[in-house]
Formats: structure tokens, sequence, C-alpha cells
């Protein structure tokens, strides 16, 4: 085997998880999906993602309306979860 076809292999790192805490701050504030849509002016589906932690990413814009509306910081709505 010609040793400039070999190609390396990649190791799956595990760097850890991000929480996103959006359910908890909705239920301790008493608003809906449908409060926080016509507050903060975002996706219903958006929303709803990050409700359900399954959202795979956050636009900043998101974030800061999310913080502004809820009146609460990045660091109570994102986790940083490190692998064990």
């Amino acid at each position: 085997m010609d040793k400039d076809n070999l190609k390396p292999i990649l190791q799956e790192i595990d760097y850890g998880t991000i929480k996103i805490h959006l359910d908890k701050i909705m239920k301790d504030r008493n608003i809906s999906t449908y409060q926080l849509n016509t507050k903060a002016n975002i996706r219903f589906q958006t929303i709803q993602a990050l409700h359900d932690n399954s959202a795979s990413r956050i636009d900043f814009n998101v974030l800061a309306k999310l913080c502004y509306s809820l009146n609460c910081k990045v660091e109570d709505i994102i986790e940083y979860i490190p692998n064990k």
C-alpha cells in the first residue's frame, strides 16, 4: 500500500454538552411559549426547540432577545456541562 494514500483516523472527542434552561426560566416566570414569542419576537419553532433542549444552535440575536425579554443573563439560559 502506498503511504501517500493513507488517510488519518479521526478520533471522536467528547467535548461535553450544552444545556438550555429556557423551560425552567419560562416556568419560573409563568410565561408561555406564545407569550415569549409575542414579547421577544422570536419564531415559535425556535422557542420550542430551545424549550425542549433540541436546538443544535442559537443565534446571538435570539439569545439577546431572550435575555432582554426574560430579564436574565446568558448564563441563566445556557450551561456548559464538561465530559466526565
